[in-house]
């Protein structure tokens, strides 16, 4: 029998591989640490906060209330209530055979420390659903603004994304954990060894930079001035501009320009 989310070969007859079953119950568990922030973040008010308390501001009532947090949060509770109706044998959808009275957070514990998390019949489709969701809830803590596209993950091909100080990323479809800034060099290279990959100078300035090359825009321009890359009417060449910078050619027009 394969596993349910990664086709891995199980010879107990499981649903999911020992280590799909721990990455789900990870999940779980990181959801149950979500709910609180969640909740914070019902008022629209706040400055969001994320997974940074600190940076949330104290309510002022009444507030109005961010009824995409309130869906999420809703989901969620359905989700993780249907989830161990399911491991407790109960059919999902009949909520009267139901006599959990704790809230969603214990539930969502209680499902990640249930011995049946793997055995039970639909654990594959559950684990999909709750990485879902989880993928919403990252989104509705972390602003976007503060989380950009670094590169794809070396194993499946998706575009990561990663806030200014993060140092690890984790794939959302494979869960490979890579450093954030070997992503960034990766990028880099793709682009500069395809002649065809081209951008203005603030993009290019900014890819070289985030993996770690400071090459300033007003540098690009210069250079671009002066005839020293391969321009089309598409924008400057990727390859040109890293041919120019393993040269030597970033220090010598520092030299110049002091």
């Amino acid at each position: 029998m394969n596993c349910q989310n990664c086709n891995t070969i199980i010879e107990n007859g499981y649903a999911l591989c020992t280590a799909c079953e721990l990455r789900f119950a990870g999940t779980l568990l990181r959801l149950a640490r979500d709910v609180t922030p969640l909740h914070d973040s019902l008022d629209a008010t706040l400055h969001p906060g994320g997974h940074s308390p600190v940076r949330i501001q104290t309510a002022t009532p009444p507030t109005p209330i961010r009824l995409d947090v309130l869906d999420l949060i809703d989901m969620l509770d359905a989700t993780a209530r249907e989830l161990w109706r399911c491991l407790d044998g109960i059919d999902a959808l009949d909520w009267r055979k139901d006599k959990r009275n704790e809230d969603l957070k214990a539930t969502l514990i209680a499902c990640a420390g249930h011995p049946r998390l793997a055995t039970f019949a639909d654990a594959g489709f559950y684990m999909h659903v709750v990485d879902g969701i989880a993928r919403k809830v990252d989104a509705a803590l972390d602003p976007p603004e503060q989380r950009r596209e670094i590169g794809t993950c070396e194993l499946c091909e998706t575009m990561l994304t990663a806030g200014a100080a993060d140092q690890w990323v984790t794939c959302p479809v494979c869960g490979r954990e890579q450093r954030a800034q070997t992503v960034k060099l990766r990028r880099l290279k793709t682009l500069c060894w395809d002649d065809s990959r081209r951008g203005s100078a603030a993009e290019i300035a900014k890819v070289f930079t985030d993996a770690g090359i400071t090459v300033k825009r007003h540098t690009l321009t210069v250079w671009k001035s002066r005839g020293k890359l391969d321009v089309t009417p598409q924008g400057i060449s990727y390859s040109s501009v890293y041919r120019l910078v393993i040269s030597g050619g970033l220090d010598k027009e520092l030299t110049v320009t002091a």
